[in-house]
């Protein structure tokens, strides 16, 4: 009865973490077309996903705690070991759901890493040209009262939008 439940709540994860890989996809194709409101949007469906997994996680937990004292595995045994013996034991079902669950993982790191860096890189860009505005407008050129131009600093203040 222990495995069931553990199967149960282990294909439970599986769906919170394939609900956060079809976001963090969704985010990339969003960043790539730089839309702000659908990034913005994301977010709050990162968020509440995230709160999902962690409420997930405690019970989680407890059922994996109770399926390792069920199989006579010490307190500190992982899943990897759970899934291990009962591999040598002929079962399948939670050596193949703690596979899934590995790579599904992986792929949630690697698409948010991948995210975050172009996030970074268009945050940099942002700047760099926010910089270089602010340099123009530092150095604003004035038409004098002899005919030519002259360069007088002006200053700029930049105000951000956060504030």
């Amino acid at each position: 009865m222990k495995i069931k439940i553990l199967t149960e709540t282990l294909s439970e994860q599986q769906k919170l973490l394939e609900e956060l890989l079809a976001l963090l996809v969704r985010e990339t194709g969003e960043l790539t077309g730089l839309h702000i409101d659908a990034m913005a949007e994301i977010n709050g469906l990162k968020e509440d996903v995230a709160a999902r997994i962690e409420a997930h996680t405690t019970q989680l937990r407890q059922v994996i705690g109770e399926a390792l004292a069920g199989a006579g595995l010490p307190p500190g045994a992982t899943l990897g070991d759970l899934a291990a013996l009962m591999k040598k034991q002929g079962d399948t079902g939670i050596p193949r759901l703690h596979v899934e669950l590995n790579m599904l993982a992986e792929r949630v790191r690697q698409a948010a890493a991948m995210n975050r860096e172009i996030a970074e890189r268009f945050a940099a860009t942002v700047n760099q040209s926010l910089g270089f505005l602010a340099r123009i407008l530092n150095q604003s050129n004035l038409y004098g009262v002899s005919g030519g131009y002259q360069q007088r600093p002006a200053g700029a203040v930049m105000i951000n939008m956060e504030a």
